[in-house]
């Protein structure tokens, strides 16, 4: 009848590991990791390849230490101390290396696949933000047109009563940078029309061309590289100047 040792030849290896995370038993550490003992049993096997990448990944953040070594350690056959044996035959080196070769590259193939998945959680968190922030920008759109206009008049009449309204916009200002939005132009600015980031307005909507000269009399916005929605614009007539 096999013992213990023989069954699970890898535990002084595993309890090591162990004793350096603070884990005080096998039932500790498959709670910890989140594993069932069936999994902890094939790392005392050496049998760690039969793990999932999850598991694998679970059980070396417990145990502090990386996927890489912690397949090195658990893997193959255990090593057998014969320092009177004289050196092994060709056959079994070669046999071996082709092991060792083998256990390396499955060793790699689960880096890169460990790596992959943690790509794609950031990856997908990444898009629930924008998702989210996307949401609330159109839900203020109507704000955004405007806030702009607000701040430009109360600045331009210091008597103007709403001028104490300003310190209390500047927050949601700070928000849109926060989150990567910026006007496309100033209010009152001049531009080249270009209907990709130019809106006409309703009364203004006949004998303008491209590069035509603009004013922007409302505020649109880019979120990031992309454009979250257009300014509205009217062309720029001969006597037209801009308000001081």
């Amino acid at each position: 009848m096999a013992s213990s040792n023989d069954s699970f030849p890898y535990t002084p290896q595993l309890r090591s590991l162990m004793q350096q995370a603070g884990i005080p038993s096998f039932a500790a550490l498959a709670q910890q990791a989140g594993v069932s003992t069936w999994q902890i049993d094939q790392l005392r096997r050496g049998s760690v390849l039969k793990l999932r990448v999850g598991a694998i990944a679970r059980l070396s953040q417990a145990l502090n230490t990386s996927i890489s070594d912690l397949i090195a350690t658990f893997s193959g056959s255990p090593p057998i101390e014969r320092p009177d044996l004289p050196s092994t035959s060709k056959a079994a080196r070669s046999e071996s290396l082709t092991t060792l070769q083998n256990t390396t590259l499955q060793n790699t193939t689960l880096q890169k696949e460990y790596e992959r998945l943690q790509r794609q959680v950031e990856q997908q968190t990444a898009e629930a933000v924008q998702a989210c922030q996307r949401a609330a920008l159109l839900q203020l759109e109507p704000l955004l047109e405007k806030l702009p206009v607000f701040l430009n008049v109360i600045e331009q009449n210091p008597d103007f009563p709403a001028r104490q309204l300003v310190p209390h916009l500047r927050p949601l200002e700070r928000l849109l940078t926060d989150w990567d939005v910026a006007t496309i132009a100033p209010i009152g600015s001049e531009a080249g029309y270009d209907p990709q980031k130019h809106e006409l307005m309703e009364a203004s909507k006949t004998a303008v061309q491209p590069g035509d000269r603009i004013r922007v009399r409302f505020a649109g916005y880019y979120w990031g590289d992309r454009l979250l929605f257009r300014a509205k614009v009217s062309p720029v007539q001969p006597n037209d100047t801009h308000p001081s």
